[in-house]
């Protein structure tokens, strides 16, 4: 069982993965899974079968059923998570990260992550998200060797584990700006155990550079000033993936 013409449609896709897994029913989750790994069916069932181990057997710990406080995504009164309204010139949806935000002393990487899931999981149902892909930015210029001390190597592992190989994410490109030079030997730590396609994809400049190599690849039309862009930040990002007034998620 191998990979198929996209112009087969994606009833093949689908029939395919039910054979490998037959008691799975719902379509929308498998056609998700099948656009998000280019409509081949193993590669698709191989990463639903993934994300249903990470999700009940080694990190159910990050999928609890009540979240963390939202208010831990706020700073100032200003967001530091979420996904932006523009997009790049490749139709691809931009998310960030303000790491000078994030408060160790009240919120865990553990926190971090419990929060970002169901942004992420909400990704997977835009379309330009699914069909063009994902960049993802962290401005690191705040960072503290608090923040570094939560990037263990078990905590990047774990990310790694779930959001390249357990979501159907076209992840097109990780952006580090501003990184302090202590904060490089994290890079050090987990190079060796990056996919060699995420490794391509992966940007890291010093605070040296700024946000000219960002800017080189994404408009500063569609960011925020965080990132050295046009927009302060509740006009740049999209509230449609938080909604910061209420208490749930959408």
């Amino acid at each position: 069982m191998g990979n198929f013409n996209k112009d087969n449609g994606i009833e093949d896709g689908i029939k395919q993965m039910r054979e490998l897994y037959q008691a799975f029913q719902d379509e929308a989750v498998l056609v998700m899974y099948l656009i998000g790994r280019k409509y081949r069916p193993v590669h698709a069932f191989t990463t639903l079968r993934s994300y249903a181990e990470m999700r009940f057997d080694k990190y159910p710990e990050l999928f609890p059923a009540t979240l963390p406080p939202k208010e831990y995504l706020i700073h100032d009164n200003q967001p530091i998570f979420g996904i932006l309204k523009g997009r790049d010139s490749k139709g691809r949806r931009i998310a960030f990260f303000q790491i000078g935000g994030w408060d160790t002393a009240k919120c865990s990487i553990d926190d971090l992550a419990i929060l970002a899931l169901p942004v992420f999981e909400r990704a997977l149902r835009d379309q330009d998200c699914l069909n063009n892909g994902l960049i993802f930015v962290q401005e690191t210029s705040g960072a503290t060797m608090a923040h570094a001390k939560q990037h263990t190597l078990r905590a990047i592992l774990r990310f790694i584990n779930i959001y390249w190989y357990s979501f159907p994410l076209k992840l097109k490109g990780v952006y580090f700006v501003n990184v302090p030079s202590f904060c490089t030997y994290i890079y050090a730590m987990i190079k060796p155990f990056l996919p060699k396609k995420l490794k391509e994809r992966l940007l890291i400049t010093t605070t040296s550079r700024g946000v000219k190599d960002v800017h080189q690849r994404i408009s500063p039309d569609i960011l925020p000033k965080i990132l050295g862009g046009d927009l302060e930040t509740w006009e740049a990002i999209d509230t449609d993936f938080i909604d910061f007034q209420s208490s749930i998620y959408n």
